[in-house]
């Protein structure tokens, strides 16, 4: 599984000017973990996707391989799924531009030279960005972009594709004239996994990774226990990859109408429509703690979920005390006697998670029902949510 990140930086005035951060009980607040999902504060480190951001994609090459794929071939494995998905994802709210520098830009040294491995020393790595910037700064205004990929020649011996991943620079490298503090790579197969460029490039939009590492050893579906097909973040190759709602109100995407929140004891209910399309009520909301609340949201199978394997309402618990690859986000399971999509899905057991009409998911420990009373003509679905502390 190469549900890493890509290799990105950004500028300190990247992107455009900031939303209203959500307010109220129901907006966790951010913590210092790792890409927290916390959404009443927005990290400054990051970019944040709204309105135009501009990507470059500098392809590499290296003194051990001839490449055989050209980098308008690379180019076509990422940027038409990417800018697709990020635009029917943000109702149109990002204007995501990936620019492929042509042609590939020479690596001094030999790619098996650079120690490539998931786990990667810090100082090949860094001596490995570091010539890639000085490689491509004659032909590359750094200054020109908010964000710029390096994606290596998929056919060079030393490329591992478990060593697609984001770098966090303490010491950022300096290229016309700006810092470049968060950097990475990309070193996937020729085609490569579904999606896996718009997954690198929400940890650049400061998204956690939803998928757990297991063991050494571990079988692949036990990296996904915790959201399985559901979400980008989850896992690249997901049937749902569509971003859960709570990632679309921390990027701006929804407005504060968009979210209901059962911010005291009581209870709510509410008609709220699929998260793949644009209009109505997508959220609803029920604190647990200060770190931690439930959120309820319909899923159905069109726009980027349209290869999905069930629709129906979604519950899942959202902490924002738990970092990148620790389980920050728990998807509910309303039929956890069973599974749906074997051999599609990522993690059948989870594949058949939504609730349907008539059901309802309790946590009794901390009083919280949330009850689909019905589905409506147009796939929407009225839901009933109480908590009695």
């Amino acid at each position: 599984m190469a549900a890493l990140a890509a290799m990105t930086w950004t500028l300190a005035t990247a992107g455009p000017a900031s939303p209203a951060e959500p307010e109220g009980p129901c907006a966790l607040v951010r913590t210092t973990v790792h890409h927290s999902e916390g959404v009443d504060s927005w990290n400054g480190s990051y970019t944040r996707p709204l309105g135009r951001i501009d990507a470059a994609l500098v392809f590499l090459s290296f003194p051990d391989s001839t490449p055989t794929v050209s980098t308008r071939e690379l180019a076509d494995d990422h940027i038409p799924d990417t800018r697709d998905y990020f635009r029917t994802a943000s109702y149109g709210r990002f204007d995501y531009h990936l620019d492929p520098v042509p042609g590939y830009v020479r690596m001094p040294t030999a790619s098996t030279g650079y120690g490539i491995e998931r786990d990667w020393n810090p100082k090949d790595r860094r001596r490995y960005l570091r010539d890639a910037v000085a490689a491509a700064d004659p032909l590359v205004d750094f200054s020109a972009y908010d964000v710029v990929f390096f994606v290596a020649d998929p056919e060079a011996p030393g490329v591992d594709p478990d060593a697609t991943k984001i770098v966090n620079l303490g010491r950022p490298i300096v290229a016309d004239g700006v810092r470049l503090d968060h950097m990475g790579t990309i070193f996937e197969a020729h085609p490569p996994d579904h999606h896996v460029l718009a997954h690198e490039s929400a940890h650049i939009f400061d998204l956690p990774d939803l998928y757990t590492r297991p063991g050494d050893g571990a079988p692949a579906g036990e990296w996904n226990t915790r959201v399985g097909d559901w979400d980008l973040m989850g896992d690249q190759k997901g049937l749902s990859p569509e971003l859960f709602a709570w990632h679309k109100w921390k990027f701006g995407w929804l407005d504060g109408g968009q979210v209901a929140c059962l911010a005291k004891p009581g209870t709510v209910r509410r008609t709220l429509t699929p998260v793949e399309r644009p209009g109505g009520v997508k959220l609803l909301v029920v604190p647990i703690d200060s770190s931690s609340v439930y959120a309820v949201e319909v899923r159905s199978l069109e726009g980027n979920d349209a290869q999905g394997c069930t629709e129906g309402v979604l519950v899942y618990r959202v902490r924002s005390d738990v970092g990148s690859g620790s389980g920050p986000i728990r998807v509910m399971d309303a039929h956890p006697d069973s599974a749906a999509c074997s051999g599609r899905s990522v993690f059948s057991p989870l594949a058949d998670a939504p609730f349907g009409a008539g059901s309802a998911f309790r946590d009794l420990a901390h009083e919280v029902v949330v009850r689909v009373l019905g589905r409506g003509p147009d796939g929407s679905y009225t839901v009933e949510a109480t908590r009695n502390r």
